[in-house]
């Protein structure tokens, strides 16, 4: 048996303090990742809060003109550009959502697609006019699961 001499002894403590290194290192990602996990998901909910709240303090505003929509009285131009506000907010926040999902940051129950249908139907055919306007700045991914899930989901 070879006997090790000082060296290579400390070598092997070397070694075996990266190894350390990086187990310990590879903990602290996965936690940071939970954080961010964890951050994302309150963010969301405080979008989706904040969306609410202007709803609710804007009874008599953009309210009325969605419904005036809704009864095809024609919009004025500002009421048009409000409601189209209004979607655009809708829209991209079901995007974000989409892409959050498809990047595995957040869980697949977040999109809320019983919700979407019973807004898409609510507006129909005025915000799919919308949607198929500004269609082309979205994916072909996010298009085609508006479609499956939204548009033509039962």
């Amino acid at each position: 048996m070879k006997k090790l001499d000082l060296g290579q002894t400390i070598s092997i403590l070397a070694n075996v303090g990266v190894i350390a290194g990086i187990l310990f290192l590879a903990f602290e990602l996965r936690q940071n990742n939970q954080i961010l996990i964890a951050q994302t998901s309150y963010a969301q909910f405080s979008i989706e809060r904040e969306r609410r709240n202007r709803l609710i303090e804007n009874v008599g505003g953009i309210t009325d003109v969605m419904q005036k929509g809704r009864s095809g009285i024609p919009l004025t131009e500002d009421e048009a550009f409000r409601r189209n506000l209004v979607w655009e907010d809708l829209v991209s926040n079901w995007r974000w959502q989409f892409r959050e999902v498809e990047a595995g940051r957040l869980p697949a129950n977040i999109l809320d697609v019983q919700t979407a249908r019973v807004i898409w139907q609510a507006n129909h055919p005025a915000l799919a006019n919308y949607f198929n306007e500004t269609s082309s700045r979205y994916d072909a991914a996010f298009t085609q699961w508006i479609e499956e899930n939204i548009v033509n989901g039962r």
